[in-house]
């Protein structure tokens, strides 16, 4: 689905890649193919850069900086790279600033053969954001961010800019819904073909004992919509076990009159300041899986 309409709409189909918005937008949908919790709930690692609405607890870390490598499966060659720095802003809430990049490797220009003719074809995507976030009330937080989007297929470069907001409730007991888009141009010009949102709602259990350490379990549900696409949804659980979270969903897309269930794994390790995670999307249609590494440093 994803990969393969990637593949086709980059290398063979000019028309459907003019189509396209900041021209190769659907490579980062490979990075958040890797995410086993809905964009807008997310608050650890690169949040920054998915979501809007994120925040530092009260009387907890001053900064956290979150550094991640998204690999892609050899068939498809996607490789990229996120950075964000989230700081205490005094009254005015939480600064959050990211930047990421992401590309298509190893294609070139061919005729009636599979020779090569010239260099190589750049495919390539970058963002770069910086955003506000706060509590409005004791139980909702809101946030909005500033975005630049560039990116480059072929002959064909595009750039725009963008805002995005976002909003979460944490009011009922257990429970955290949260709202946010993504690419979004104020303006609703040609350029909002990139345009998406999403929806997630967690619950967290109580903490409870379990082989000798405090443990949570966590259900979520989230949906994305992007332009072009039908809903895609995530159901996903996890289990907090001390420093250790094992996290496992799937996603449902379907995209023209094709649907699918891709599998979703990730595991963090949270020692002192430091939390190291990996993501892992289960692939699809003989296309393998697509990682991403991360680390999350906290400064006081």
């Amino acid at each position: 689905m994803r990969n393969r309409w990637l593949v086709v709409a980059v290398l063979g189909c000019p028309p459907l890649a003019q189509a396209q918005t900041a021209v190769s937008t659907d490579l980062w949908r490979v990075a958040a193919g890797t995410l086993t919790e809905p964009a807008a709930l997310m608050q650890d690692g690169t949040a920054p850069f998915w979501t809007p609405v994120v925040t530092l607890p009260a009387g907890g870390a001053r900064y956290r900086f979150g550094a991640e490598a998204v690999h892609g499966p050899s068939e498809v060659g996607v490789n990229g790279g996120i950075l964000t720095l989230t700081s205490r802003a005094g009254q005015w809430g939480t600064l959050n600033a990211s930047y990421g990049w992401i590309g298509l490797g190893e294609i070139a220009y061919t005729e009636t053969s599979p020779e090569v003719v010239g260099g190589a074809v750049p495919v390539w995507s970058q963002q770069a954001s910086l955003g506000l976030a706060g509590h409005l009330s004791s139980s909702l937080a809101g946030g909005v961010a500033v975005r630049y989007l560039a990116g480059r297929t072929g002959t064909l470069s595009q750039s725009q800019g963008g805002v995005d907001i976002g909003l979460q409730y944490v009011g009922i007991p257990h429970l955290r819904l949260a709202i946010a888009t993504s690419f979004l141009d104020p303006s609703f010009s040609g350029n909002q073909q990139a345009a998406g949102g999403s929806a997630g709602i967690e619950y967290r259990s109580a903490r409870f004992p379990l082989w000798g350490s405090d443990a949570s379990v966590t259900g979520r549900y989230g949906a994305t919509l992007l332009r072009g696409e039908d809903l895609q949804h995530l159901l996903g659980a996890g289990l907090a076990l001390g420093p250790l979270t094992l996290d496992v969903g799937a996603v449902h897309e379907a995209v023209a009159e094709d649907a699918v269930w891709r599998s979703r794994f990730g595991v963090a390790l949270r020692s002192g300041r430091y939390r190291v995670q990996i993501g892992r999307d289960g692939g699809v249609n003989a296309f393998g899986p697509a990682y991403r590494f991360g680390i999350t440093v906290v400064l006081r």
